[in-house]
């Protein structure tokens, strides 16, 4: 397992995502975290007046594309052992229950209600008690 990871770690740093626009003049390229790396411009970019700002954009989305295609196949290794699909499941399954918001009809129960208020004041005592009025 640490063998995979110190080579996925080396293929990562190593990826550049790249997209263009405006028939190929325009290039992005980035990072495999998608962070803008270089962007290259004709030196008659203005030609494009108010459009060259979208275009921009839309390399950059191609770029992050392409990044993401080449991040997904270095990680490969790693995300088709069973230990980590296993590991993974089993996060995904213990934080379902946080992408459903709660039912604003139900009426919470006395149990709730002390946890929150409990959970405000842990918090109000970490942080400090403010006597702005």
């Amino acid at each position: 397992m640490k063998s995979k990871v110190t080579t996925i770690r080396s293929a990562l740093a190593r990826i550049r995502g790249t997209g263009s626009a405006g028939n190929g003049t325009i290039t992005a390229i980035v990072d495999a975290s998608g962070h803008l790396r270089d962007l290259k411009l004709p030196r008659d970019a203005h030609r494009w007046g108010d459009r060259l700002a979208q275009l921009i954009l839309d390399a950059t989305a191609a770029a992050e594309r392409d990044a993401a295609t080449k991040v997904d196949k270095a990680t490969q290794p790693l995300t088709d052992d069973q230990r980590v699909k296993a590991g993974m499941q089993a996060i995904r399954e213990t934080f379902d229950h946080l992408d459903s918001p709660p039912d604003p009809t139900r009426m919470m129960t006395e149990a709730e209600i002390q946890a929150a208020d409990d959970a405000y004041f842990e918090r109000m005592n970490q942080q400090g008690w403010s006597t702005q009025w």
